[in-house]
């Protein structure tokens, strides 16, 4: 009865970083669109921008990995 019960927490645990992850992306689309038009434009704070965009995308990249391997422990 214990073990299931961590199992459902961890499995929300799961669901809610799905989640903060997929409105971190939407978000993240948004600034590196941004960053690539004002790089097109030649404005020098783009590429900034950009690159901002490209580390967060890969935080949440390493976030989605380790919240599936987690879940994959409990199976």
């Amino acid at each position: 009865m214990e073990a299931k019960k961590e199992s459902l927490e961890k499995e929300r645990a799961y669901k809610q970083v799905m989640e903060k992850n997929k409105k971190m992306n939407r978000i993240n689309l948004g600034v590196l669109a941004l960053g690539l038009l004002l790089t097109a434009l030649g404005i020098e704070i783009g590429r900034y921008i950009l690159w901002a965009g490209i580390f967060v995308l890969f935080v949440t990249a390493i976030s989605k990995i380790i919240a599936s391997r987690s879940m994959r422990r409990l199976k």
